[in-house]
């Protein structure tokens, strides 16, 4: 569990830092969470859970994807 920890500190800072490799990167780690959940059976309401802070972690991913410089300015 503290690698698992680390491994999504590590995430979160890519999120902050790197946007366009850190969002994305989330988004699959969620994915791989809800598969594990459902395969293992018994944890479908975490599961539900995790999709939501998936869909979630795809708001950001768009973004960056969408605006590889920033947003742009206000005039």
């Amino acid at each position: 569990m503290q690698i698992v920890g680390v491994i999504e500190i590590v995430a979160g800072i890519a999120v902050l830092v790197l946007p366009r490799f850190g969002a994305p990167l989330v988004a699959i780690w969620l994915a791989a969470i809800i598969v594990d959940l459902l395969m293992v059976g018994g944890y479908g309401d975490i599961a539900l859970r995790d999709f939501g802070l998936l869909a979630a972690a795809l708001v950001p991913t768009r973004l960056a994807w969408a605006y590889p410089n920033g947003l742009p300015a206000r005039s």
